[in-house]
């Protein structure tokens, strides 16, 4: 659940680690173990080659001929590299079927285990003799692909991809492979707090709503999955009327609008797709432990946040920064962490979540320590509250989120998944030359709005996990 790089990239293998990661994402405490190595932000941005990048290449929005497929394309000829991001919009696991949950991920796995004539081998051996690469990854809300490729093999890749969304194999072997797979994952999560944790934090916020969901599924429905199921899937999801493009690297309008027509022209004008009811949740300070011996306790925290386009997003995004997710320069992290040492890391975050957006927060503590890490975070969350941030507090977050801004562009995939973002949001093709402004124009007075409208411990849900009994 966490706002991050907007789509994450995995590989066709379905593998444990994968999968447990994808969990965990859907839980929200992938953000937090990605960041629990200790790091400091500020020393990062400074010394980045990125730090002073501007983006005066301007975003255009094209038009396919054929099909009036529209994308946004950013060309930059600096790199013979080509990359493509895109996303069904409604087609997440959110939206799977009741009695079909786990065939989204199912899904994501499979579409590049073999297409037309090429069975699973010989589609992963087209890929790598000719550096393309393609990906699948099914979130909560959306379904999300992309594609790398050099100038050179440009032709090859469309064609793979082209593949992959109009002739998938769905072998039958494939098939019980991914099975199988899956079902050992969700064995493996019943062995890891992490994991349990995620998933009762999930039922406990999101209640009977998809969200609360186990993001890989099912077992009794993952069984049931065959080709025919798998077909419709592709049928009511993946179609141009919800299909956003980002398209970023070594290309011509011309060339971009021409793959369009030639990748997604496959694709249906339109399909079926189940629309997932907003969330209604009930912030009220309820908080639950769970007794199960582990290394240390950890505990999720969600307050009520805003989604994208609220006119609180910025301000809530500059306070949370200077709260919990500034790494060891934030407040939770410096009385948690550097003056009492009861934590590795503390953090806290916005997710952007369709239906649900919140505030998501994170730590872990030794059984013994617990408690009073629990009663400083509560503490310095009131307490943000009640009297927001100083001027000079302001002012360090706004440079530093201006001049890290650029960190997020390392590469041509990021910048293709960014365009695609930007269309789901609808944020505008000057979005990239306009962001850092939305920053600076922030008041002190709106972020103290901010922080008393939504920093408030008596409004937290909270789930913990780990070694409670006998202590106050």
């Amino acid at each position: 659940m966490g706002h991050r790089p907007l789509y994450s990239r995995k590989s066709s293998n379905c593998g444990f680690k994968v999968l447990l990661a994808l969990l965990l994402v859907g839980a929200g405490l992938y953000y937090f173990y990605q960041k629990k190595m200790v790091f400091h932000p500020q020393e990062l941005v400074e010394n980045s080659v990125l730090n002073n990048r501007s983006f005066s290449i301007p975003v255009q929005e094209i038009r396919s001929p054929k099909y009036g497929i529209q994308a946004y394309l950013l060309e930059d000829k600096s790199n013979p590299i080509i990359s493509v991001s895109f996303l069904f919009k409604n087609a997440g696991y959110a939206s799977d079927n009741p009695n079909e949950q786990g065939i989204a991920n199912m899904m994501a796995s499979l579409l590049t285990d073999g297409a037309g004539d090429l069975d699973s081998q010989a589609f992963k051996e087209e890929m790598e003799s000719n550096a393309i690469g393609i990906s699948f990854s099914a979130g909560k809300d959306d379904f999300s692909g992309a594609l790398l490729t050099t100038k050179d093999n440009q032709k090859k890749a469309y064609g793979l991809l082209r593949l992959a969304l109009s002739e998938p194999r769905f072998d039958a072997d494939d098939i019980r492979r991914v099975q199988a797979e899956l079902l050992e994952s969700l064995k493996r999560q019943k062995e890891h707090p992490g994991s349990i944790l995620g998933l009762e934090f999930s039922k406990e916020l999101y209640g009977k709503h998809p969200y609360a969901r186990n993001p890989i599924g099912v077992a009794e429905n993952i069984l049931k999955v065959d080709k025919g199921k798998l077909q419709v899937f592709m049928a009511d999801y993946f179609s141009r009327q919800n299909l956003l493009v980002g398209i970023a690297g070594d290309i011509t309008p011309f060339e971009a609008e021409q793959m369009l027509d030639s990748v997604f022209g496959v694709l249906a004008e339109s399909g079926r797709v189940n629309f997932v009811r907003e969330a209604e949740l009930d912030f009220n300070g309820r908080s639950r432990t769970i007794e199960m011996p582990a290394g240390q306790n950890i505990v999720m925290k969600a307050a009520a946040g805003v989604g994208r386009n609220h006119e609180d997003f910025y301000p809530l995004f500059v306070a949370n920064h200077i709260l919990g997710g500034s790494g060891l320069s934030s407040r939770l992290s410096q009385a948690i962490r550097e003056k009492e040492g009861l934590t590795y890391g503390v953090y806290s975050y916005l997710v952007l979540d369709d239906k649900a957006p919140v505030i998501m927060a994170s730590f872990s503590s030794t059984a013994d320590k617990y408690a009073r890490a629990e009663e400083l975070f509560a503490e310095q969350w009131q307490n943000f509250g009640k009297n927001g941030v100083s001027a000079e507090e302001l002012a360090q977050a706004k440079d530093y989120l201006v001049a890290s801004y650029n960190l997020r562009f390392a590469s041509i995939a990021s910048i293709a998944d960014i365009l695609t973002a930007m269309q789901k949001y609808n944020l505008g093709l000057d979005f990239l030359q306009k962001r850092n402004d939305y920053v600076q124009q922030v008041t002190q007075e709106q972020v103290n709005n901010a922080a008393r409208k939504y920093f408030n411990k008596d409004k937290l849900v909270s789930v913990s996990i780990g070694s409670f009994k006998g202590r106050d």
